[in-house]
Order: C-alpha cells, then structure tokens, then sequence
C-alpha cells in the first residue's frame, strides 16, 4: 500500500486523484468522529465534508512531522467543536438517536430481532449519555474508545500532554457511568 504522505506530495503538485485517494482512505474514520462527536448523521456528514475541503486548502501546510492521519484529525476535530460551539439547541443533539433509529437498526442480523432490538436501544442510551458530556470529555471518549487511538496521539490531536488524556478520560468515565444510571432508570 502507497503511504499517504506520496499522496500529499502528488496533491501539492496539483493532482487531485491523489486527494480522492486520501479521502476514500480516510473518509470513515473522519465520519466516524463527527459523528459521535455530533450525535447526528446531518451534521456529521457535513462536519466531515468540511474537514477535508478545509485539508484540501490547506494541504501545503502539512509539514510531514506527523502522520497525514493526525494532522486530518486534528482538522476533524476543529470542525467538530466549531459545530458544538455553534449548536442552536442542546436538544437536538441529545435526541439525534432516535433520528436514526431505523437506519441504524438495518445494520443489525435481521436473524435475531430481540437481540437487534437490545442492541439498538443499548446503543441509544450510550450515545444520549456520551451526548451528554462535555466537549473535551466527549472528544476523549470518542478518541479513545471509538476510534481507537493512543493516549499519545491523543495528546498530539488535543495539543495536550497524556496526563491530560488520562485524567480527562478517568473524568468522562466516571460522568458517563453516572449518566448511564440516570438513563437506565428512565
């Protein structure tokens, strides 16, 4: 496989297939993020389309002193929090599940429908609660959890040091148990 970093070099020469590339590699993960940082699938989609026209025009500050991944990120989750920031209504991101119920349940075995049925209740009650944390509890959560990255690359997308990563995400933890408690008894 061709690392990113040729594709970012070929973009900067002006050749836009090479950042077609590194969208297709990169498009999930990003969507991935927004969406679980936003709690809708609307707003994500848009928070992703940004974040790579943002990394388009400006891929020539790139400086190959990461990897082109982190530096995407880092780009997704400033246009995440630009989105929280910008959020009219609190409400709107807390229901954003049952928004989606039917298209989410369709991603289950059909074989199985009680387990299908609990599968997409469990995971509407997970993300209501992680909806609501706080900001940077969320973006740790979602970073760690999800998206399965390092306490260091962590600290690099967050510009922080692991220790911050670390009590950050003991923070969330704990916020996320109690929400969780609060929502079960509902």
């Amino acid at each position: 496989m061709i690392p990113d970093e040729i594709y970012v070099h070929k973009t900067i020469e002006g050749n836009v297939d090479s950042f077609n590339e590194l969208v297709s590699r990169h498009h999930a993960r990003i969507y991935g993020l927004a969406y679980r940082m936003l709690g809708n699938v609307e707003d994500a989609a848009d928070a992703t389309q940004e974040a790579f026209l943002e990394a388009y025009k400006s891929i020539q500050t790139f400086r190959f002193q990461s990897k082109f991944s982190t530096w995407l990120y880092r780009i997704g989750i400033n246009i995440c929090q630009q989105y929280i920031r910008k959020s009219d209504s609190r409400q709107r991101i807390l229901s954003a599940y049952t928004e989606n119920l039917e298209e989410r349940e369709m991603q289950y075995d059909t074989n199985y429908p009680d387990r299908m049925i609990l599968k997409a209740e469990q995971d509407g009650i997970v993300q209501e609660a992680i909806n609501q944390l706080p900001p940077k509890q969320r973006m740790v959560i979602t970073l760690f959890y999800v998206q399965h990255l390092k306490y260091r690359e962590i600290a690099e997308l967050l510009s922080c040091s692991e220790g911050t990563v670390a009590s950050r995400l003991n923070t969330a933890i704990r916020n996320l148990k109690s929400k969780l408690k609060k929502l079960q008894k509902r």
